[in-house]
């Protein structure tokens, strides 16, 4: 596979904070953002297994980066279901398929599947990913400048508004996951979530996805997701899980907070506005939306920052029985990141209720 179309992939892809560690990391020259980086990789001569080792960072974040992710409970007659069809599938020649694990080019996107495609099956100890891949079509945000608007006019409309912001769909590649365990356990359903989709349409992408699987499978392997609304409290209150570095919450006095942190690597949970706050109720808070960091030691003075946002709302958390069912796992490096933030949700999952 030519290591333009690699490295052309990883800028649809990765965002830049995530991908020029990832390219620190495999020894790859980088420059200031992305569009110098891809011209530097492109006209570099690398060896056989830099090219590999580059293939396998792109194929990596296909399955774990930027995701939107559903837990489903399996049996063991349902995983043996999804192992018959595993062996039994087959993959059709498309463009998704005859580019994996490369991206289509954008510009050849236009009359592909809006429905997700069997593009690929990855194995490994643990599992088996079912890879679907379709066209999906985002609303990306534009700041406009007086260029934009030839003519005259263009000092009377800038004179009203501080900033004009035009909106422009944009075709991506979508490359979703149905991740089913070896053993009765939780599957996981990875839908793409890049930054400038709409939680509506995640949401709907998360539906459409389960219905193809079943499809494949011939069965309603994927029934109702796991509620995960509880991991909100008990990632919160447990002070070594990670920095807070986001948090909606509720009040006894009736009142909706909502809080983030600016710096990098301080904690909410510690933060002297937010202690004091919290100090002067006379009931603890009530999170309805927590999102956490950890740091990964990856290397010599070099970390990993994998994210997970728990987002509901405080309609739901009044309600008499508050539930949410994704998760948003974001800034993943790859497997390990996502499998360590995976099993912190296993974790306060399977505790049970204090």
């Amino acid at each position: 596979m030519p290591i333009g179309d690699i490295a052309q992939s990883m800028r649809t892809r990765m965002p830049w904070p995530v991908g020029q560690k990832v390219l620190r990391e495999l020894d790859f020259a980088r420059g200031q953002g992305w569009d110098q980086t891809v011209l530097k990789i492109t006209n570099a001569h690398v060896s056989e297994e830099k090219l590999a080792d580059l293939n396998e960072a792109l194929r990596e974040h296909l399955l774990f980066g930027e995701k939107s992710t559903r837990f489903y409970e399996l049996d063991d007659a349902e995983i043996a279901a999804c192992q018959t069809a595993a062996m039994s599938a087959a993959i059709e020649s498309t463009a998704f398929s005859e580019a994996y694990p490369s991206l289509v080019d954008e510009n050849q996107l236009a009359g592909l599947s809006s429905v997700p495609l069997l593009t690929a099956i990855e194995e490994d100890e643990e599992g088996t990913a079912f890879v679907f891949c379709s066209v999906r079509t985002i609303v990306v945000r534009e700041p406009l400048g007086p260029e934009d608007f030839p003519g005259q006019s263009a000092d009377a409309i800038f004179e009203s508004f501080d900033e004009i912001i035009g909106l422009k769909n944009r075709r991506l590649q979508a490359v979703d996951v149905v991740w089913v365990p070896n053993a009765a356990g939780r599957a996981d359903v990875r839908v793409d979530f890049p930054a400038g989709m709409a939680h509506e349409a995640v949401e709907a992408a998360h539906l459409i996805l389960r219905n193809a699987f079943n499809t494949l499978v011939g069965a309603a392997i994927l029934g109702d997701p796991v509620n995960v609304f509880r991991l909100i409290d008990r990632m919160y209150f447990d002070p070594n899980e990670g920095s807070v570095v986001e948090i909606g919450f509720g009040t006894t006095t009736a009142s909706v907070k909502h809080e983030k942190m600016r710096r990098k690597g301080l904690n909410l949970r510690t933060e002297s506005y937010h202690v004091g706050g919290k100090a002067a109720l006379r009931t603890p808070i009530e999170p309805f939306r927590v999102s956490l960091v950890w740091r990964r030691h990856i290397g010599r003075d070099r970390f990993s920052f994998p994210e997970l946002g728990l987002n509901s709302n405080s309609r739901v958390a009044g309600s008499a029985a508050p539930a949410m069912f994704s998760v948003i796992i974001r800034k993943c490096m790859g497997a390990s990141d996502y499998e360590f933030v995976r099993s912190r949700i296993e974790h306060h999952l399977n505790t049970p209720a204090a």
